[in-house]
């Protein structure tokens, strides 16, 4: 089901450098729950910002670079980076829950899989998801569980096997989330059986599912242009941890 967009949503050239900024803009001041790497942890978000990077990244103070990149959003900033195409977000709306996700399955892993040999270099699922009932701490950490566990059900949805394991991926090795709430802090509950959980976790579904099934058309056309095969098998050889 999908709904109106994310308030504030826009796109925009990075302050320096290649690619683009996904940016929300939440209109005030929100509680929220974060694996981000800038604004991560318990805190609060006015705007959020999905970074596109270049493959490879190679800096090492992602933090500092998003910090550079935020310079002129309005504070506080949850921060991600990823190597997916951000103009290809998905957004959804069910209920009182809104999710925006860049989706990149370059490299699935099952959570309880065989531990990879190095990160990654390909794939990231980042995640926002604002819901409009003032969660607790408590609650703003049960939303949290309930939208990661939507997400694997997004991911088995659209059937991405996981490369270290029998079965579906969950996520990938360098995933990102946030979940953003009013002040308040009245609300103690946001599992799947809550009017809140249930919302958010189909908005999230529809979300990652849908940008889960672009991005595997597009690794699929990708491995089908001339030439693609020469290219894959040099990269395996440059790179053997990384799903080309």
């Amino acid at each position: 089901m999908t709904g109106a967009p994310a308030a504030g949503l826009t796109l925009r050239p990075a302050l320096a450098g290649a690619g683009e900024r996904l940016v929300v803009d939440l209109g005030r001041d929100h509680r929220c729950v974060s694996s981000a790497v800038l604004g991560g942890g318990l805190g609060w978000v006015r705007t959020w910002l999905d970074l596109e990077v270049p493959r490879p990244y190679t800096r090492t103070d992602p933090g500092a670079h998003l910090r550079e990149e935020s310079a002129d959003l309005a504070a506080p900033v949850v921060g991600m980076l990823t190597a997916a195409a951000v103009a290809e977000h998905r957004r959804t709306a069910v209920g009182g829950a809104q999710a925006v996700a860049t989706v990149g399955i370059g490299h699935p892993l099952a959570a309880a899989g065989s531990r990879p040999r190095a990160v990654p270099a390909a794939g990231t699922i980042n995640l926002l998801v604002v819901v409009d009932q003032p969660l607790t701490d408590a609650g703003l950490v049960n939303a949290l569980q309930t939208a990661v566990e939507a997400k694997a059900q997004a991911l088995a949805a659209a059937q991405v096997l996981a490369a270290n394991a029998d079965g579906y991926a969950t996520g990938t090795a360098t995933d990102a989330v946030c979940v953003a709430c009013p002040p308040g802090a009245s609300v103690p509950f946001a599992g799947p059986v809550t009017r809140v959980g249930a919302d958010l976790a189909r908005a999230v579904l529809e979300a990652v599912r849908s940008g889960a099934e672009l991005s595997r058309r597009e690794t699929a056309a990708r491995r089908n242009r001339p030439g693609a095969d020469a290219a894959r098998q040099l990269t395996r050889r440059r790179c053997p941890n990384v799903d080309v």
